[in-house]
């Protein structure tokens, strides 16, 4: 093998690995012989001096392109063990295998060069150490790279003179299907053509995609999707219907029988490393690169699929002007209205009126799954909680802060406009630089005149853009906001005024003079029902306020156990309702309703979750019926003495009941009072606590 005195001790005292790659699936599953070739690389290992346990072979990469590392845990590991000197030789049938990326390549062969990592191929072995073989395995990579770049420029040729001609083979929307001959039809299946039919018919009924969805979700129906690859490659699945999934089959103009190319197109900034699928944006009509009518079978005409296309781009536009207009009049009494925006998701709240209260509802998820709206709050607590809020900064050094964050605002933006004009000059000499060296070459030589002319055209691009980059932050640049002393002495007086004469005032009113200092407000509820108000105020500040909101029940929530164990525990100690709700109180718990616990509120948990006192000691009283039966009366008589006052003995507290001591005295006392012999017993109230 050639280069094979290159191979020194130290190199075969470390580990020797055999790198194997294959570009597509396809490619690893039918062309079997290219893995047998690349595996059949350790005898020539063997035969250079090293043993059989030193030798590794990396094959995880197999499937993946080497256009990018991303997407290669082989090649990610074989670096990083070249980085920690364990690699003496890094062999692969050909240097394309290794990759296809200058970038990628060059940093490979740096790191080889540093820790003395030789690099072989079918043709030899090469060491970057070695200038000459640095040059070679440098061409080599550029080959390798410039190979990948005319292969696919033949593939895109290719394809777009097939595509020309309607010819292409593509991946078609679920409800057409290719029969052997790979003929387009209908989908056999009936449910499949019916409820497609029935998307494109109450689209034209409905008016918005929106309102077919809400019909598809209250009818329970889902949409067929038929899946291209993983696990249920070429099945249909049934799917709840999505936003997306309706505006995708009312744009696919296959539905309306036309073959279509280059309606999307790949944007680099956008594009994930090692998923050539990603970062595509869908291109306007006039862009498209093909399109050829009454191709395949239509479920609806090419008048009606532009029809659909107009209705749908009025429905944006409105939905874009709806989003534009100021909020800030709307009628009916809710103050915040356009101002507020969901904590959970961050979509606008919408105002919803019920009868003479009104509720800031998230209806995200129901516009666009279908689902359950995330949020929804009582208005009137939220509004007072903004408003004291708005009250309370409206003092002079709420004014002094103003102040303050205007003018950092204002500092900060100097230092950007200072780098920018940096960038500016940077660009301005990268542009001359480019120019002397395109005035320097001999014009004969055209690829470098070239080279040459694209860099400095380059430069000049980025110089322009540089440009207007300034231009722009100087149009933009914010005046620092100077309070005069007559109005900071205004604000003060109607900061004090305000509250009193705030309930005369007009709702448009109010929520005009919000307005002036709040520009957004963001609500999110806790799970015991205080709601976080976050306030962003004109010049950047941002205070936080609280509200509690009434909840409509409890059931299923940790702060119910946590209740009902305080309840629970009190019960158990035969504590009073009344001291149970003082120790939920302190506690920090709260009902549905209402700030605080009281007695009739623990009642009506007890009752509710049948919360049974411990049993009383038989030994130490008696019930009332008990003490009828010993002194010979009927239960209601000693319930008509305690009414009129002739027995004073308080109910037990936590039962509710009447007990008597089991007592000797007790006894005598109540025969006395049933032969006359006295006119009030009273009972003692030891017994109550046990």
């Amino acid at each position: 093998m050639n280069g094979a005195t290159k191979v020194r001790d130290t190199h075969l005292s470390r580990q020797a690995i055999v790198y194997l790659r294959q570009s597509t699936t396809k490619q690893v599953l039918h062309h079997q012989e290219s893995a047998f070739n690349q595996r059949g690389l350790q005898t020539r290992l063997l035969e250079l001096g090293w043993k059989a346990e030193q030798i590794d072979i990396i094959d995880e990469d197999q499937g993946h392109s080497a256009a990018h590392s991303a997407g290669r845990p082989g090649f990610g590991q074989l670096v990083a063990n070249v980085g920690l000197s364990k690699i003496g030789i890094i062999l692969g049938y050909e240097v394309s295998r290794l990759s296809r990326n200058n970038a990628d390549w060059h940093q490979l062969l740096e790191l080889c060069a540093i820790f003395d990592t030789i690099i072989g191929d079918a043709d030899g072995l090469y060491h970057p150490r070695d200038f000459n073989d640095r040059l070679l395995l440098g061409l080599k990579g550029t080959m390798s790279a410039a190979e990948l770049h005319s292969l696919r420029l033949r593939l895109d040729a290719g394809r777009l003179s097939k595509a020309a001609r309607g010819e292409l083979i593509q991946h078609l929307p679920t409800g057409l299907v290719r029969s052997p001959d790979q003929t387009v039809m209908l989908d056999p299946d009936q449910s499949i053509r019916e409820r497609l039919q029935l998307v494109f018919a109450k689209f034209v009924e409905l008016g918005t995609a929106q309102k077919v969805l809400t019909f598809f979700v209250r009818a329970g129906l889902k949409l067929p999707r038929r899946q291209t690859s993983g696990l249920f490659a070429g099945e249909v699945l049934w799917k709840d219907p999505t936003s997306a999934s309706l505006t995708s089959i009312l744009h696919n103009p296959a539905y309306a029988g036309a073959f279509v190319h280059g309606r999307r197109r790949a944007d680099p900034t956008r594009q994930v490393p090692g998923r050539p699928a990603t970062g595509r944006s869908r291109r306007p009509q006039a862009e498209w690169s093909a399109l050829i009518p009454d191709v395949y079978p239509a479920y609806i005409t090419w008048e009606q699929y532009e029809e659909n296309q107009r209705r749908l781009a009025q429905n944006t536009l409105r939905i874009q002007q709806r989003l534009l207009v100021k909020q800030a009049h709307r009628s009916g009494c809710a103050l915040l209205s356009g101002l507020v925006r969901c904590g959970h998701c961050g979509h606008a709240l919408h105002v919803s009126y019920k009868e003479n209260r009104f509720q800031y509802v998230c209806s995200s998820r129901s516009r666009h799954y279908g689902k359950r709206s995330c949020l929804y709050l009582t208005g009137q607590p939220i509004d007072e909680a903004v408003t004291t809020a708005f009250f309370a900064v409206l003092r002079p050094a709420e004014i002094d802060a103003l102040e303050t964050v205007s003018q950092e605002q204002s500092r900060t933006h100097h230092e950007v406009l200072r780098q920018l004009e940096l960038e500016v000059l940077r660009m301005q000499y990268a542009a001359h630089r480019a120019q002397q060296q395109y005035d320097a070459v001999d014009p004969r030589n055209r690829l470098i005149a070239a080279t040459l002319e694209d860099r400095w055209e380059a430069a000049l691009l980025a110089l322009r853009q540089a440009e207007e980059a300034l231009a722009d932050a100087r149009r933009q640049t914010p005046q620092p906001i100077r309070v005069p002393t007559a109005l900071r002495d205004a604000f003060a007086n109607v900061g004090r005024r305000l509250p009193e004469l705030w309930p005369h005032l007009t709702w448009d009113a109010k929520k005009s003079l919000l307005r002036t200092l709040i520009t957004g407000i963001h609500l999110h509820r806790q799970p015991d029902g205080v709601v976080e108000i976050r306030i962003v105020w004109v010049g950047g500040l941002v205070s936080e306020t609280s509200s509690r909101l009434p909840r409509f029940s409890l059931r299923g929530t940790e702060l119910e156990q946590r209740i009902l164990e305080v309840i629970r525990q009190g019960i158990q100690a035969r504590r009073s309702h009344a001291r149970i709700a003082a120790d939920l109180n302190q506690a920090g718990l709260h009902p549905c309703r209402g700030e605080q616990f009281t007695a009739r509120i623990v009642t009506k948990w007890k009752r509710r979750y049948r919360i049974a006192p411990p049993p009383p000691e038989q030994s130490t009283t008696w019930t009332l019926p008990e003490m009828a039966q010993h002194i010979g009366r009927d239960p209601s008589w000693i319930h008509r003495k305690i009414s009129n006052g002739q027995i004073v003995m308080p109910p037990d507290p936590l039962e509710r009941c009447r007990r008597f001591p089991q007592t000797e005295e007790v006894l005598h006392a109540m025969l006395k009072l049933k032969n006359h012999e006295v006119h009030q017993v009273m009972i003692p109230e030891v017994h109550n606590n046990g």
